[in-house]
């Protein structure tokens, strides 16, 4: 059996863990360096050498895996709570391969985002002064701090028969999305639809929806 030790630079996304295997001249740098695969995405995966060594063949139990440039691409689809164990093996010079390391991967659900229009979570009521006095939207990852940005998003208001459609190119709500909110009544529906959020990466996130109800309390008499 191969004795190895492990390396791990913690706290940025691109950390690295470096693998030292006993009797060889090769160091096998992983990274990222952390130990959790996200179920139903894309996880890239670098693996590199140090030293005299190779790569001979990579394989994972528990997953899927495909090699893309010099990185590899897994996916998971089993539950939460599962686990999954990356193999490395080394090519020796004489052709044959050895296991150089084996990495264990915690599976996990991604956390699911949610829109807070005005601090206010979807199909709630909101005073309509609440509504224009704050006038923005905000979101999150579920279960985490991790704190998205909206980048866009549109407001659908009227009836079965007509539908007005204003657009806004930031997180706040434009002037004339107020102004509509200042003449409707109170119990009103007000969607805001195809709502685009990017996360702590830059990726952009599918488009996501809520509704909130104007609430059917008076309190609101500053005028706006």
């Amino acid at each position: 059996m191969l004795a190895l030790f492990a390396c791990e630079f913690a706290g940025a996304q691109d950390s690295i863990a470096i693998f030292k295997v006993v009797k060889s001249k090769t160091n096998f740098i992983v990274s990222p360096s952390n130990n959790v695969l996200w179920i139903g995405v894309d996880n890239r995966i670098c693996i590199k050498t140090e030293g005299e060594g190779k790569i001979a063949k990579v394989e994972i139990a528990g997953a899927t895996i495909a090699q893309m440039d010099s990185c590899y691409i897994i996916r998971a689809t089993s539950g939460s709570g599962h686990e999954a164990i990356l193999s490395v093996y080394e090519l020796l010079p004489n052709g044959k391969s050895q296991l150089a390391l084996n990495k264990k991967y915690n599976l996990v659900s991604l956390p699911v985002p949610e829109v807070l229009v005005c601090e206010v979570k979807s199909d709630s009521t909101i005073d309509k002064f609440s509504l224009m006095a704050i006038g923005k939207l905000t979101a999150k990852l579920k279960g985490t701090n991790e704190k998205l940005k909206v980048v866009s998003f549109e407001m659908q208001t009227g009836n079965q028969t007509a539908i007005d459609t204003l657009k806004s190119g930031n997180e706040k709500l434009t002037i004339e999305m107020k102004r509509v909110i200042d003449a409707m009544k109170p119990g009103s529906l007000i969607l805001f639809n195809n709502i685009i959020c990017r996360n702590a990466k830059g990726d952009l996130l599918p488009p996501m929806n809520v509704r909130i109800f104007l609430d059917e309390k008076k309190i609101y008499q500053y005028g706006f």
